[in-house]
């Protein structure tokens, strides 16, 4: 009878984990489409990013990749028509985390040229990682993370 108890009781509890994964991100989950076939993540208010689901959302963004570690950032509002970024700081601030145990982090800048924020992953950031892009909008934080990339 106690094997079946542990059983029962394994079976439960692994069930239970994926509810306390944290797959939600730093604001709205989202369900639209990337425009150019990239990853679309919410923008929220740096400040807010603790609020995961409750955060109010900003803004969209679009992150492109290529193989060669090259990307580019696009910005959307809610209904995914592009955002005029020229009047934002004419550069964003990326912090590159890997997940694999003891790699350490990498910062590094994207430059608005005029339509995205691109750039270049810095060589040596393991895969999988995550991207959190730090955009600056009329004296405000504005975070944007990608998470889980390979």
């Amino acid at each position: 009878m106690k094997v079946w108890k542990s059983l029962l009781i394994a079976a439960f509890l692994s069930r239970a984990i994926p509810a306390l994964a944290h797959d939600e991100g730093h604001g709205p989950k989202l369900s639209d489409s990337g425009k150019f076939g990239g990853v679309l993540s919410a923008v929220v208010e740096k400040k807010d990013a603790g609020l995961g689901p409750k955060a109010k959302l900003q803004y969209k963004a679009e992150l492109v990749r290529s193989s060669d570690g090259k990307i580019q950032v696009y910005v959307y509002d809610a209904e995914m028509k592009p955002v005029d970024a020229a009047a934002w700081g004419k550069s964003a601030k990326v912090h590159a985390f890997p997940l694999k145990k003891g790699a350490k982090a990498k910062d590094f800048e994207v430059s608005f040229d005029g339509k995205t924020f691109a750039g270049q992953i810095p060589d040596g950031v393991p895969k999988p990682f995550n991207l959190d892009f730090v955009f600056t909008e009329k004296g405000r934080e504005l975070l944007s993370a990608f998470d889980n990339l390979d």
